[in-house]
């Protein structure tokens, strides 16, 4: 990371946790249960297709960030701090199943949650985090070992059309366009690599240009899985993280903000803050949005087409819960 703290990184981690907590809330209301048929419903597809790219900015930014570490016992130390973030929110999330939601399971069942990544079922991103962590070093070396621009074009174009192409196209259009998708699944290592080249060549692109991309892909996803699902249920039609047109839609974002200067001190803090304690909120939202979500459906039984309506007051309060136990855990708690 260089030593300046750049706010433009942490508009760009502030706003992916924040996406994070956007897109679970279709996970915890009946989203994927609902016809998509209606204005209200085609809406929230609109806005689930805009959050979608909250994992993918992670991603990107952590090759942004590690591209220059090596193969050193100091980085891998660095593994520790988020180890022991990760226990503390597992525990916490076998207290809270336990004590609130009366689950039962022996001892040796708990420990094996937290070993199997299941004790909170949101820390999966954890899991994949892990591997990414430990490979950096080495996608640096094959990188950064490459002689021209034009061999990592050719790196980033490989990579996209082992992951991003097949995540996309495959199986659509009537099989008209495959590719081979044995290797798909590391579409982590397609967003490191990005994230790389984004960090090396600083690519200048007009902001009205990239906010224009970002909301055009959002629109044609919109529009692509309102089709598909053709007055059924949300079909995933674009697909998940990998997917070539959110692919596109999370550089378009990181390219509008990544550079990003504020002069606001109050702003700058806050938006760092919020950075600094993104691990912490996305974990510990597991916890937030059982309990927000628990207490609204128990209170306000409304229909998705109109539980839409509590949006923001939803996500706000999942929030506010969610950076509270998380400013107190690194105000009592010190892993750094």
């Amino acid at each position: 990371m260089e030593n300046k703290r750049k706010v433009g990184v942490d508009i760009i981690r502030a706003s992916a946790i924040l996406f994070v907590l956007s897109v679970h809330f279709f996970l915890n209301t009946s989203f994927y249960q609902v016809p998509v048929v209606g204005k209200s419903m085609y809406l929230q597809v609109f806005m689930r297709m805009m959050f979608i790219i909250c994992v993918p900015l992670f991603m990107i930014l952590t090759g942004y960030l590690q591209r220059n570490k090596q193969l050193t016992s100091s980085y891998y130390k660095k593994i520790i701090p988020i180890l022991i973030i990760y226990l503390v929110y597992s525990i916490l999330s076998i207290i809270f199943r336990i004590t609130i939601l009366k689950e039962h399971k022996s001892i040796i069942q708990w420990i094996a949650s937290i070993e199997n990544f299941s004790a909170d079922t949101y820390s999966w991103y954890i899991e994949m985090y892990i591997g990414l962590f430990l490979i950096g070093p080495c996608l640096n070396l094959i990188y950064n070992n490459l002689n021209s621009k034009k061999q990592k074009n050719i790196l980033i174009i490989v990579s996209i059309l082992m992951t991003a192409c097949p995540a996309f196209f495959n199986g659509k259009m009537y099989g008209l366009l495959n590719f081979p998708n044995y290797w798909s699944n590391m579409y982590p290592i397609m967003y490191y690599f990005i994230g790389c080249y984004i960090h090396e060549y600083k690519p200048k692109i007009q902001r009205r240009h990239t906010v224009s991309i970002f909301f055009f892909i959002v629109i044609l996803e919109t529009v692509l899985e309102i089709y598909s699902a053709n007055s059924g249920v949300f079909s995933t039609y674009v697909g998940y993280y990998g997917s070539l047109t959110i692919l596109i839609q999370a550089i378009a974002f990181f390219l509008t903000f990544y550079d990003v200067e504020l002069e606001n001190k109050l702003a700058v803090k806050t938006i760092s803050l919020i950075s600094v304690l993104s691990l912490d909120i996305y974990l510990v939202s597991k916890i937030t949005d059982t309990i927000i979500y628990t207490l609204l459906y128990k209170y306000y039984p409304l229909s998705q087409q109109n539980i839409i309506m509590l949006f923001i007051p939803i996500v706000f309060c999942t929030f506010i819960l969610a950076f509270t136990i998380s400013y107190l855990r690194n105000k009592f708690i010190k892993v750094r």
